[in-house]
């Protein structure tokens, strides 16, 4: 099948195609007045599907992406900036939980959502491991904190820095301070040699978070969970992130005890104007 195909009858030759596509790949047939590939450029394309998305009568196909795979956006979708000001000012980092188990169906639901976060040149590198049983939870807890036992042994900075010491006081006395009794534990990871997976990770965890508070689900980023998976190898193997792999984003999830009603005061932003 050629690269792409555009439907003549259904084309209304308005080129949007041509300008939005990222590498220049598409050009116009000034003989027929149709969209065409570049040949010589079509090793390019990054399947980024922007060609298929804009085009406002469904005439364009990639060979990879017809437009009847793509889900069509319908007018009235989009929210108001008040309810997404709303939404996101609205969020918070629960550290406190129900005991209620998430369905695997809702975490894939979520994660379905979440893997459209944009990635460099749309390399698509994130990769989730969901650490579903509470029971394997407590486990990757439990690496952590000896992580940090072997780090104030050896007297690293990073012990007194963090406070690890009191860290494992809490666990020692029964108090989770690491997963703060959160069911469950997503990680983020990439191959670690993929330059585009730091960014990449970091927004498609961000996009996991809000996605889960759109179905009654809190989370809060775990961050002594992604630096013990990538510094001690007991915590990685229970966590289940391959060797050549990175953890670069971790969350606790679940149902939040509590709802929060109100929005706290943060800092004014701190904005550079040119």
């Amino acid at each position: 099948m050629s690269f792409c195909v555009i439907d003549a009858q259904r084309c209304i030759r308005c080129g949007a195609c041509v300008t939005v596509c990222p590498l220049k790949i598409i050009t116009i047939d000034t003989a027929r007045r149709l969209p065409v590939s570049i040949a010589e450029r079509e090793p390019l394309c990054i399947q980024c599907g922007h060609c298929v998305a804009v085009c406002p009568s469904g005439a364009f196909t990639l060979s990879s992406m017809p437009p009847g795979s793509c889900r069509e956006l319908t007018p009235g979708w989009d929210l108001s900036f008040e309810a997404i000001e709303n939404f996101l000012c609205g969020r918070r980092s629960i550290r406190v939980y129900k005991n209620d188990i998430v369905t695997k169906d809702s975490i894939e639901k979520i994660i379905n959502a979440a893997r459209y976060a944009p990635s460099g040149i749309n390399r698509q590198p994130v990769r989730w491991a969901v650490i579903h049983d509470p029971a394997r939870v407590q486990r990757v807890s439990g690496e952590v904190i000896n992580w940090m036992r072997t780090l104030i042994a050896q007297g690293d900075p990073m012990a007194v820095a963090l406070r690890m010491e009191a860290m494992v006081g809490a666990w020692e006395s029964g108090n989770d301070c690491i997963c703060r009794g959160a069911p469950h534990i997503v990680c983020v990871y990439a191959l670690r040699d993929d330059m585009t997976a730091p960014a990449a990770c970091t927004i498609a965890a961000t996009y996991f978070e809000l996605a889960a508070a759109s179905l009654g689900l809190g989370a809060c980023w775990a961050g002594y969970v992604q630096m013990a998976v990538n510094a001690y190898d007991p915590a990685r193997r229970a966590a289940g992130i391959p060797r050549q792999a990175a953890c670069f984003s971790s969350l606790m999830f679940g149902y939040p005890a509590y709802r929060y009603r109100r929005i706290p005061l943060r800092n004014p932003a701190r904005i550079l104007w040119r």
